[in-house]
């Protein structure tokens, strides 16, 4: 059997390496990077923040020792696998390493790939101590936030939908029940079937989940919309985001990251490529039809209002790369990630925009 050629591949070899890094399950984050990684194509340390330029991987354990020595400001790049150089050829060709080559600051890269903006708070609060003396921060994010309420299901009105929620929800009630919980179900199983939530069986309450009848209690407040939930994830991120600017005396910019279905720039023809490659997956596919143009102009307006709201400077890169003078560039590994090339064109833009 002849094995189908994957032009992605082909075009950008670096994309099988990230295609295959897996993910590392730590508390609070939830899914991360693996410690320690190393490879010509990109770098992790003790925590699984990715390094600027790693040139003696013995040396350096963390990307704070990075900075050791520097009279550069510290600042700080928060984001999803964009942010994070999913695609790049090498650490080098990041954007926080292009934004630490280009200016007076030397950014850690905080960011984390498949994050949700409120993963990318957490990633932060949980590394802030890290970063003396810090002056800004600067978050390339949106996309994730944007389709992951229509594209996961069943989550809480008051929390945030995650990749690998389903997963996270099964583990967790597998590993919390005991050998007696599961000797129950084993028994009544196919006899209560759907009515009955088998984590929360136990033997003092066993008998009174199993037969007597319960009453539904009624919710304190209506399920919302996909559309209401993304205006709250916003509105608590942004208001998250504000606070710390505030109390931490910080400045930080939003960045509503390029998206290949946002842009409105000329395809090259190796995006084209790429592109017409994607629709042969699908797994893409479900995910594709939540990001539109619609909902970039619903969600766009979305970002605009919160951030004045809230004082946080707002700048939208598909804007940017919509300009006449991209056409035909290419800027696009997939829908959703970026060459080399790209990352550098929206550093030298935040540099001329928001410095």
């Amino acid at each position: 059997m002849i094995k189908k050629k994957i032009i992605k591949y082909e075009l950008a070899p670096q994309t099988k390496f990230y295609d295959s890094m897996g993910a590392s399950w730590r508390p609070f984050v939830m899914f991360n990077h693996f410690s320690n990684i190393r490879s010509k194509f990109c770098n992790t340390d003790i925590f699984g923040l990715r390094f600027n330029n790693l040139k003696n991987p013995k040396d350096k354990i963390s990307i704070f020792d990075e900075a050791s020595g520097k009279s550069k400001k510290a600042a700080v790049l928060i984001g999803n696998s964009t942010a994070f150089g999913e695609g790049a050829s090498c650490d080098q060709k990041t954007i926080s390493n292009y934004l630490s080559e280009m200016s007076d600051y030397h950014f850690f890269n905080f960011c984390g790939r498949g994050f949700s903006g409120y993963q990318e708070i957490q990633n932060f609060l949980l590394l802030s101590n890290k970063t003396n003396n810090l002056e800004r921060i600067i978050i390339v994010s949106g996309l994730n936030d944007s389709y992951l309420p229509y594209y996961v299901k069943d989550f809480s009105n008051y929390q945030t939908p995650i990749f690998g929620y389903k997963a996270f929800q099964k583990a967790m009630k597998n590993s919390s029940r005991g050998w007696k919980n599961k000797l129950v179900q084993l028994f009544f199983g196919k006899i209560f079937k759907d009515e009955v939530n088998w984590s929360k069986v136990n033997s003092l309450n066993w008998h009174h989940e199993l037969f007597e009848k319960k009453e539904r209690l009624a919710t304190t407040k209506k399920e919302i919309t996909a559309e209401e939930h993304l205006k709250n994830i916003t509105e608590r991120n942004f208001f998250i985001w504000s606070s710390l600017a505030k109390g931490m005396n910080i400045k930080i910019d939003y960045v509503l990251q390029p998206v290949g279905s946002w842009s409105q720039k000329k395809l090259s023809d190796e995006e084209e490529k790429l592109f017409q490659e994607e629709k042969n997956f699908e797994d893409l596919k479900k995910i594709y039809q939540h990001v539109d143009k619609k909902k970039y102009e619903m969600y766009k307006d979305i970002l605009k209002i919160t951030a004045e709201k809230n004082g946080i400077n707002f700048l939208d890169c598909n804007t940017i790369f919509s300009e006449k003078k991209f056409d035909k560039e290419w800027l696009f590994l997939s829908r959703f990630h970026l060459t080399d090339l790209a990352n550098r064109y929206i550093a030298e833009s935040l540099i001329k925009k928001v410095f």
